[in-house]
């Protein structure tokens, strides 16, 4: 008889069970036929057994009607109407300006918080409409705090208005409520712009508006809202860059402290976050981060580098700061990504990266002579490196310090003048010398192969290192012929009669070139270079020059077109030889 309950309580579970099983076996024999389907007795009301618990249903997503629309309307007035409330009561002296803006913002976070418990009970419409509430309430008393009122300094009102909406941008992402985040992300850039243009200081805001950014940064990476990250990064480049502008002016109207560590902040912030993404995470770069790189570098670095050099000094310490940082992304992209990723999009952002931080600090922390000797030697490494371990990207780098160097030095402009409508009047400097000698190593060098990757890639930075030995040596040996047989003042025709051989004998060089297969790029600029001589004779030849140097230019410059093609034999002159291992 002790058993008895036991033994009920047994046969009940048993019978619920059966009951379960048919109903089951019911509703699969009706959605075979396409019949209408009862609802499952797990979705009916249950009776709770005695002692037993029974288990919580989590509710469905909220359905939207035209009556839940008017009610959340509805309850938004009421919200908005406790806010003019205590509007009203401070305008009339009943409470303190200070208690009542203190209310006004307690009474926003409430109803984010009342935002926050709707969306954790599936009530996302509701969290959406509480959640917008709470925004418009609050970022406009934080507005009115420190311009209508007066009781919050600039440096105070940034801080709360950082509170505020990092609070509401954490309930979006906690709930998945973009909404909010538009809300909080929209309010907060506006009212930013406006304290900025209202209280006249930059600095605070400029921070504010690039955490903000960063925020909308991460919400991207994490919840997949792209289009938030694009107005905040456009807000904080252009408030910072107004800081920038403000530490340098004249009247000194911004502390160069804060002229250099705001744009500081947005340089290291958006790059840390790019560098966590793409190397932390595995992502691929996007071009989110490519564009807003070169704008942290332009801005941020940039304008840190020029406050640092008009005002407080330190400009050595951020040149030093840009080369170690430019050799870490070096040894990241040869050593970390191309490993892992291969050469694709992260490698060559953050090679790009390595070359534009190390010519930066470079020019940072050296006078323009010095700066282009080591642009030069840079380019022989490179040159050098890229040929022992066989990495095009290098090649690519030492053709654009070749360039740097040859411009930086006045290589290139001493060569336009060379070529131009005057002689140069003054010798070639040290710096340009040794652009020129840079660039002829680095075009002696083989052609690097890199396995995989087609060998004419290779002959594009050696086309363009070429191309300034071509400029520069020529431009040295028409200076030398000038000041030989000109005389001075200087005869115009002579100087034009020297041009064009200096053309002519340079199209049988390059001719020459072709002969050699380490030269082949030499030989691409034949035709180019018989073409700009061409035309040179009819521009400047047949205008200043006497029959007897315009007979002698033309004699020199006819036997070059009949000799240089005829000396140019190999085809490959239009397509080098691939030397890679899986051709050979």
């Amino acid at each position: 008889m002790d058993n008895v309950p036991g033994n009920i309580a047994a046969d009940a579970r048993l019978e619920r069970i059966e009951a379960a099983l048919a109903s089951l076996e019911q509703r699969v024999r009706a959605l075979e036929s396409g019949a209408p389907v009862a609802p499952a007795p797990a979705q009916q009301a249950r009776i709770a057994e005695p002692g037993v618990v029974s288990e919580s249903v989590t509710p469905g997503p909220e359905r939207l009607d035209v009556a839940a629309g008017l009610s959340l309307v509805g309850r938004t007035f009421v919200v908005f109407g406790g806010a003019y409330l205590l509007r009203a009561l401070t305008d009339s002296g009943r409470l303190p300006r200070g208690a009542g803006i203190a209310l006004g913002v307690a009474y926003a976070l409430a109803w984010l918080v009342v935002a926050d418990r709707a969306a954790a009970r599936g009530r996302r419409v509701s969290a959406a409409f509480h959640g917008t509430t709470a925004v418009l309430i609050g970022l406009p008393l934080l507005w009115d705090a420190p311009t209508r009122f007066a009781l919050l300094l600039p440096n105070a009102a940034a801080g709360a208005v950082t509170a505020f909406v990092g609070l509401a941008l954490f309930v979006s992402w906690r709930r998945a409520l973009q909404s909010l985040a538009a809300a909080a992300t929209l309010g907060a850039l506006g009212v930013t712009v406006g304290l900025v243009g209202s209280t006249g200081h930059v600095a605070p805001f400029a921070v504010f508006a690039v955490l903000v950014g960063i925020a909308t940064l991460w919400l991207g990476y994490d919840r997949d809202w792209f289009w938030l990250r694009w107005p905040a990064a456009i807000v904080a480049n252009i408030i910072v860059l107004g800081l920038v502008s403000r530490a340098v002016a004249p009247e000194h109207r911004e502390s160069w402290h804060a002229g250099i560590a705001v744009p500081l902040f947005l340089f290291v912030a958006y790059l840390a976050s790019f560098a966590a993404r793409t190397l932390v995470r595995g992502r691929l770069v996007i071009p989110f981060e490519i564009a807003q790189t070169v704008a942290a570098l332009g801005i941020g670095l940039g304008g840190a580098v020029a406050v640092a050099h008009l005002r407080g000094g330190g400009a050595a310490a951020l040149g030093a700061a840009a080369i170690l940082l430019g050799v870490g992304c070096y040894a990241v992209a040869f050593a970390f990504v191309e490993r892992r990723h291969g050469l694709g999009a992260n490698f060559f952002f953050y090679s790009t990266l390595a070359l534009v931080l190390t010519l930066v600090g470079t020019g940072i922390l050296l006078p323009a002579a010095a700066f282009s000797m080591v642009s030069a030697a840079l380019a022989v490494l490179t040159t050098w490196l890229a040929v022992r371990r066989s990495r095009l990207a290098l090649a690519g780098h030492a053709a654009v310090y070749v360039c740097v160097a040859a411009l930086v030095s006045g290589l290139l402009p001493w060569a336009a003048t060379a070529f131009g409508r005057t002689l140069v009047g003054a010798p070639l400097a040290l710096a340009g010398w040794v652009a020129l000698a840079g660039s002829v190593v680095c075009l002696a060098m083989p052609r690097p192969i890199q396995p995989g990757v087609p060998a004419t890639f290779a002959s594009v930075p050696r086309l363009v290192i070429a191309l300034v030995v071509v400029a520069g040596a020529g431009a040295v040996v028409v200076a030398a012929l000038a000041r030989v047989t000109a005389g001075m003042p200087a005869d115009p025709g002579i100087v034009a009669t020297d041009r064009t051989a200096v053309m002519a004998l340079a199209a049988l060089a390059l001719a020459w070139a072709t002969r050699y297969e380490r030269f082949l790029e030499l030989g691409w600029l034949l035709y180019p270079v018989l073409l700009v001589g061409a035309v040179k004779l009819l521009v400047e030849d047949f205008p200043r020059s006497k029959p007897a140097t315009l007979f002698l230019a033309l004699a020199l410059y006819g036997l070059a077109l009949i000799a240089a093609p005829r000396l140019a034999r190999r085809p490959s002159v239009t397509a080098p030889v691939d030397r890679s291992p899986a051709t050979r």
